[in-house]
């Protein structure tokens, strides 16, 4: 759906197919289109999607990045998810071997004997040991993101491969006006805005006719409060923390 076809929508549902001659502007719906859409851009997940991006380390050599440690991302760009040093798994203590990583150590001394209680204290206190030393195989790069600059940080140490970075970006805006759920909040603040315009002046149509406008700006207002359950209850966590 294109922006055109919005505001037709918009307009038709205001005006409940044109049997009403009362509708805001054009540019006023376009307006509220605009504000709005930056707004739901930043709080509906279902308008974003995953993106990769690759840091080339190249980068790393030039006065820009010494002096602010800083990338410039894409404005489509609304968040970033992941920061990684592209090791591809395999550096264990410092060295950089595709023979040698964690999961192959682990592997070859896997050889199980009779289980026993002395067995199985020591294959526990072993693979404790492999567990907390895969805090040497840092890939994780520490790091913030800026929405309103899109500027991505490293906050973190000075990494030596290109970095590999998850981000989230916003999916196209004719495929966002497609989404019932942004269509109906277009028409809500339609309303609120109509009601606005109507209720700007108090005055009377001729047989004593009244504008009603209170109805619009409460119908706007009571869909604006459903639709933000909505987006809020379909946004809910998928992840948990546990403390001992």
């Amino acid at each position: 759906m294109t922006l055109d076809e919005l505001v037709k929508q918009v307009q038709a549902a205001l005006t409940i197919s044109c049997a009403l001659p009362y509708s805001p502007p054009e540019a006023e719906i376009k307006r509220i289109i605009d504000i709005e859409g930056r707004y739901l851009f930043r709080e509906y997940r279902d308008l974003w999607q995953d993106q990769i991006y690759i840091l080339n380390k190249r980068y790393y050599q030039t006065d820009e990045w010494t002096n602010t440690r800083t990338f410039q991302l894409p404005d489509c760009v609304v968040g970033v998810k992941t920061v990684l040093e592209n090791t591809s798994g395999s550096r264990v203590f410092g060295i950089n071997d595709p023979d040698l990583n964690f999961d192959r150590l682990m592997a070859s001394d896997l050889y199980l004997t009779p289980l026993s209680s002395d067995q199985i204290t020591y294959r526990t206190i072993q693979w404790s040991f492999w567990d907390l030393a895969r805090a040497f195989n840092l890939r994780d790069i520490n790091h913030r993101f800026n929405l309103n600059t899109r500027r991505l940080v490293i906050t973190g140490r000075d990494p030596t491969e290109s970095l590999f970075v998850l981000a989230m970006i916003r999916i196209p805006d004719e495929d966002a006006y497609e989404d019932p759920i942004v269509l109906k909040w277009m028409i809500a603040q339609g309303k609120r805005s109509l009601a606005k315009i109507l209720g700007a002046f108090n005055y009377q149509l001729l047989g004593n006719v009244t504008i009603n406008y209170q109805m619009w700006k409460e119908e706007g207002d009571a869909e604006l409060l459903e639709l933000k359950d909505k987006i809020k209850g379909d946004s809910a966590c998928d992840w948990f923390i546990m403390f001992n």
